[in-house]
């Protein structure tokens, strides 16, 4: 398939018919394969880059000091473990310890009770006193984990209008140690599975106008539809929140330097602590060596160290869409329309030219996502708001690549905390805005639902 290749879906709506023309790029389909078209240079540096995604941080002290300062408190020792192939993670099996699947994670923050109805407020993440914004339930020698824990999954079933049932499965947390006391009585916990890392230099570079242009926040337009930008505050400046599941973080430089040291305990220039998300009663914690070296800049990742994981993930190229001129993808098209996932899960975006890298720049892409909050209905909330976003709300996730998710990391699980086990479960969670979405894929036929997954299963 050639860079400029182009294809036309037909669309007849109920009042009138049109031509809605896509351009389809030479995307490969594994994650972390370059874009086509990047520097020479650059595409060098993407595979130090991926070297050192890849690579297995040791503690400190140790005679590798570019490699050392893992912890002392940590979820994993190396990038690739959560995000296989750059793919998604999965949850844990019933009762399987917690700890030992890093691609899964608990947040920790204060769960407001009482919110505030003004819906432009932003709740700063403060997590827990003793157990930080994360839980971590591995550890440098001589150190305590935090603890572990499992899960169980309660399941409830959803009847479709043509008598199908499916079982829709609902993830349970359960403590089964603590190792540095209780948890304060309003620490609420989010779990979260490690997300695709897709195109994500392309969505770094979308135009805050272009996010902005989509948001709705009190459904003007009166479909149902009331999508909000994030705003964060960083360093007293406000911005739109982009990464996460809550689009709680602004740049995806700030987003890999936030996993470093929240998930491996490592510290880099935006987030300096050589001891990650240990806590001031977590002092054995904060006595422990740490790797933060002179020649590194008095950091264990020092600033080419990260710049060479940015450049990485951002110039990692999405993967290739597929069986665009099959008939049955055309009619899974008409139906996403018709079934108004579109209103949400926006199918074009375009970057800007702020990029440093030329081939991410002026460049038309279909990530499937506008950008923006979306009340998901109760259901799926999280146990606390984060920034902009409230337990309800989240991001509305990119769709693209999901048809090839257990091809790439060899795992299946869809949604904030992987528990739908396929696309028509994660679909039948939907809530909330798209409560009208998930209440017309229940009235359509098994061969209309069947061309819908095939459709989704091609981006």
């Amino acid at each position: 398939m050639t860079e400029n290749i182009k294809f036309c879906v037909f669309l007849v709506a109920s009042a009138c018919a049109g031509f809605f023309c896509f351009q389809s790029f030479a995307f490969a389909s594994d994650y972390s394969t370059p874009l086509a078209g990047i520097k020479i240079e650059d595409k060098l540096d993407f595979y130090i880059g991926e070297g050192v995604f890849q690579k297995f941080w040791v503690p400190a002290p140790s005679s590798t000091t570019a490699s050392d300062g893992l912890g002392p408190l940590f979820n994993t020792r190396s990038c690739n473990n959560c995000h296989v192939n750059n793919g998604r993670g999965h949850a844990p099996n019933e009762k399987q310890s917690g700890a030992s699947v890093p691609s899964f994670l608990v947040r920790l923050g204060k769960s407001y009770p009482a919110l505030s109805d003004k819906k432009d407020r932003i709740y700063p993440h403060i997590g827990d006193k003793r157990y930080g914004h994360q839980f971590q339930g591995q550890s440098s020698p001589g150190i305590l984990p935090e603890g572990d824990y499992y899960l169980t999954y309660s399941t409830r079933i959803e009847t479709l209008s043509d008598g199908s049932q499916v079982p829709l499965r609902k993830p349970n947390l359960h403590w089964s140690s603590l190792n540095y006391g209780e948890f304060e009585a309003n620490t609420g916990f989010t779990m979260l599975v490690s997300p695709a890392l897709v195109g994500m230099g392309l969505l770094d570079n979308i135009p805050d106008e272009m996010i902005m242009a989509g948001a709705d926040p009190d459904d003007k337009n009166n479909d149902g539809i009331s999508g909000r930008v994030s705003w964060i505050v960083s360093d007293k400046k406000k911005l739109i929140g982009r990464f996460g599941y809550k689009a709680s973080v602004a740049t995806l430089s700030a987003q890999n330097q936030s996993a470093f040291n929240t998930d491996l305990g490592l510290s880099t220039l935006l987030t300096p602590s050589p001891w990650g998300d240990c806590t001031e009663f977590q002092t054995d914690c904060l006595a422990s060596p740490n790797g933060n070296s002179a020649h590194l800049g008095n950091l264990e990742v020092d600033k080419q160290q990260a710049r060479l994981v940015d450049l990485f993930v951002s110039l990692s190229s999405p993967p290739t869409l597929r069986n665009l001129t099959s008939d049955t993808f055309l009619q899974g098209k008409h139906i996403f329309d018709e079934s108004g996932c579109a209103s949400c899960h926006t199918p074009k975006m375009k970057t800007g030219d702020h990029s440093p890298f030329a081939v991410l720049n002026h460049r038309t892409f279909y990530p499937f996502t506008d950008m923006l909050l979306h009340d998901m209905g109760e259901e799926l909330a999280s146990g606390f708001p984060s920034f902009s976003a409230r337990p309800n709300e989240w991001r509305t996730a990119p769709l693209w690549g999901i048809g090839v998710s257990e091809k790439i990391s060899g795992r299946m699980g869809f949604l904030h905390d992987g528990r739908a086990r396929s696309i028509e479960e994660a679909i039948l969670w939907h809530g909330g805005e798209a409560k009208q979405s998930q209440e017309h894929y229940k009235s359509l036929s098994k061969a209309q639902r069947n061309t819908l997954i095939y459709f989704l299963e091609s981006l």
